[in-house]
């Protein structure tokens, strides 16, 4: 008996030993993790929702400047609807034939600054110089396309000419608009980790060189002149071939990120709306006539969606790595722009593009008189469209100072016209019969904007497809 009892009493300080063993490993475990360091993120966010900031603790002013590198390629193919009624249905604009190759590439230099004015609220100028703009027109499969531009109700010759070594336009360069814009984060997660970072952006781009002028490469003085010519009266040409689209813009912009440990989710929702600035000229030839259907260029919708990954950071030495993943989509609407055909049309020396149009129809009584002279400067009405892309952007910040960034960038269109101006402009009511802008119209009055050779189905252009893509390097040092 004396011998279970020790034996009991044995085992049971030997279950007691081991319950207190296991409490004490327990609560040991238990402070080691609470003396764990947290996770200690950098106070700024990601490139894409970072706003400099001022006046800001012991950092009186913030200014980033940034030197930056953009290459782009732009590939495409340009088709034009059967011309003539030799499809086997009858119907010509169900059929698309293709009629060239397109392509473009361009340098960019892109100089930037971006300073605070006071708490998460900022100004930003970015100027885009263009160093080369080279584009090109190339035969398909090395046949020559010249049956399919012409126009045989009204003129023999094409329109324009691919030759074998294609049409080639100039290469431009200058500098094209200087952006200007304000930045404020009006909530910042770094202040208060309970909200997500959202920036409210407002840009204006400000149109300072002079616009694209039509020209074939290959043909020396072929440029549309600089000036309108005396009513009635051909185009002149020179050798001023211009650079940039002479646009002015306004964009509006929202973005917001909230980061979780290692990832920052994002997203953005922008506005862009453009109208002629030293271009207007070529947008509006003779003034805003009523007719015209569409006087400025697309306007653009984006939403963006997208996520930096911060695999590694030091908080301490100001270091960060981030790989940025961004998904875009853009609304492009209907608008009077610049197309792949820009130069190939606007050169032409067809008839039926370098003569001038009237805005309304002649009558047998007053003829002419009175009705104002539209030329064709190589604009057209294109078709709203959709375009889908990708970003990646591999960033360094090296030290406090620097940063660094690589990335590149793909973007897709489908097809959409790219003459396609009605004839009529249902908008605008005529004042009765006798009105000679109402010329032939069931609705509506004339638009001097159309051209029967580009714009009538069967006869009208439209890129099958474009692809984009862009690789850009950017230096910035921060202050």
């Amino acid at each position: 008996m004396v011998r279970e009892r020790a034996a009991r009493a044995g085992r049971g300080s030997f279950v007691v030993s081991a319950v207190a063993v296991l409490l004490s490993l327990g609560l040991g475990a238990r402070v080691a993790r609470a003396d764990e360091p947290t996770l200690s993120l950098m106070p700024e966010p990601s490139t894409f929702t970072d706003v400099v900031d001022a006046a800001d603790g012991d950092d009186p002013i913030d200014v980033n400047l940034t030197l930056g590198y953009v290459r782009t390629w732009e590939l495409g193919r340009v088709q034009r609807e059967q011309n003539g009624p030799s499809a086997a249905d009858g119907v010509a604009s169900r059929h698309w034939q293709d009629v060239a190759d397109y392509s473009r590439e361009v340098n960019q230099l892109v100089l930037g600054a971006d300073i605070g004015i006071f708490r998460d609220l900022a100004v930003y100028a970015h100027l885009p110089m263009i160093l080369s703009d080279d584009r090109r027109l190339s035969r398909v499969g090395g046949e020559d396309p010249s049956l399919l531009l012409t126009d045989r109700s009204q003129s023999p010759s094409p329109l324009f000419d691919v030759p074998v070594a294609g049409f080639r336009s100039p290469t431009r360069s200058g500098v094209d608009a200087l952006n200007v814009g304000l930045a404020w984060s009006v909530l910042n997660q770094h202040r208060d980790p309970h909200v997500p970072t959202w920036v409210l952006m407002v840009e204006g781009r400000f149109n300072l060189g002079e616009p694209m002028h039509a020209c074939n490469g290959a043909v020396a003085g072929s440029c549309l002149g600089a000036t309108a010519p005396p009513e009635g009266e051909i185009l002149s040409r020179g050798t001023d071939q211009g650079v940039g689209r002479g646009v002015n813009a306004l964009r509006v912009e929202t973005r917001g990120s909230f980061r979780y440990q290692y990832l920052e989710p994002y997203a953005g929702l922008a506005f862009q709306m453009e109208w002629p600035g030293s271009g207007d000229r070529f947008f509006v030839p003779s003034g805003g006539l009523a007719g015209y259907i569409n006087q400025r260029p697309p306007i653009l919708g984006r939403i963006t969606a997208g996520a930096a990954i911060v695999p590694w950071e030091d908080r301490e030495q100001w270091q960060r790595f981030s790989v940025d993943l961004r998904l875009t989509g853009d609304y492009v609407s209907e608008g009077h722009d610049y197309s792949p055909l820009f130069d190939a049309l606007g050169s032409s020396t067809n008839p039926t593009l370098e003569q001038p149009v009237y805005e309304g129809q002649p009558d047998a009584a007053t003829g002419a008189s009175g009705l104002r002279t539209v030329n064709f400067y190589g604009l057209t009405d294109t078709q709203a469209h959709a375009r889908l892309g990708g970003q990646l952007t591999l960033e360094m910040r090296a030290a406090r100072y620097v940063r660094f960034s690589l990335s590149t960038a793909f973007f897709h269109s489908p097809s959409y016209d790219i003459t396609q101006a009605d004839a009529c402009n249902p908008n605008v009511s005529g004042t009765g019969g006798d009105d000679r802008l109402v010329g032939t119209c069931r609705s509506g009055i004339i638009n001097p904007h159309h051209r029967p050779v580009i714009d009538l189905p069967g006869q009208r252009f439209r890129m099958e497809s474009v692809t984009q893509v862009d690789v850009a390097v950017n230096a910035t040092a921060m202050f």
